[in-house]
């Protein structure tokens, strides 16, 4: 393939940069190759234009086809996050997407990422409180209904991809992953008079953290368990959990090499 190469560790690669002397050295920021009689460009240096949703870098860039050289620039004040609507039924959350996805980029890419900015997963959504119970309108026949499990937090930076190239973090920001959305609690059943039953609903769980979570560093808290008192008996439901503090479930990095850590705040694989 056409192209300028260097030899490293005895494979040759795209370069991350190219540098030229005009009075004093600075590098390129774009640098055209021609090939088969077309020019294409071969190094790219792309800043972020504005804070994003469920990024992905690959297709921000036009999912070029050539193998690429690329840096990119979260800058200052820029912020990544997931965006997922929350299902109007409380049950069986799936996990949140990805804030950061790095994409398909062609074997032999080259990318760098060099975060000034707030990188999150977000916060998983808490699960709804146990609220049916079987079929029946008396005490004996009310069966208490266990509460959902709440939705994973999202990662914050993910290759995603299992194509072959570099992809290294230089990160003076911060890169989280979200937390996890609390569980449900248990509903119970409340003794009226003559024995009729009725449903004391679980206490919903409270959001995860993250940039769209209940806030940027705590989960929220679970709603309180519901009472019903007859005749000098109480009867409760189950409360609700919390859901996790940023970077207690989403991973913060995956797959993605780092050169400079700066915050993160989470696993990293």
């Amino acid at each position: 393939m056409a192209g300028l190469y260097v030899k490293q560790d005895g494979v040759w690669k795209l370069p991350r940069s190219i540098w030229v002397k005009s009075g004093t050295w600075r590098v390129c920021n774009n640098v055209y190759i021609k090939e088969d009689g077309s020019w294409r460009e071969m190094i790219k240096s792309v800043d972020l234009d504005s804070s994003k949703q469920n990024f992905n870098l690959y297709e921000y860039v036009g999912s070029p086809a050539q193998p690429l050289s690329l840096i990119f620039n979260v800058g200052s004040g820029k912020e990544i996050t997931s965006n997922n609507t929350k299902p109007s039924v409380w049950k069986n959350f799936p996990p949140r997407t990805p804030a950061f996805t790095v994409g398909n980029f062609p074997a032999g890419s080259t990318v760098i990422i060099n975060n000034n900015g707030y990188i999150t997963g977000g916060g998983g959504f808490g699960g709804g409180g146990g609220n049916n119970a079987e079929a029946g309108t008396f005490t004996g026949k009310l069966t208490p209904v266990n509460g959902y499990t709440g939705g994973k937090g999202g990662d914050g930076m993910v290759k995603g991809s299992s194509n072959n190239f570099d992809c290294t973090l230089v990160n003076t920001g911060t890169v989280a992953g979200g937390g996890d959305g609390g569980n449900g609690g248990r509903s119970n059943r409340s003794t009226g008079p003559f024995g009729t039953a009725g449903v004391l609903q679980g206490g919903n769980g409270g959001d995860g953290a993250g940039i769209t979570g209940y806030s940027r560093t705590q989960g929220g808290t679970g709603q309180p368990k519901a009472c019903y008192t007859y005749g000098g008996n109480t009867q409760c439901s189950t409360a609700g959990t919390s859901g996790k503090s940023l970077g207690e479930s989403g991973k913060a990095v995956v797959g993605v090499d780092i050169a400079v850590s700066g915050t993160i705040i989470g696993a990293v694989s």
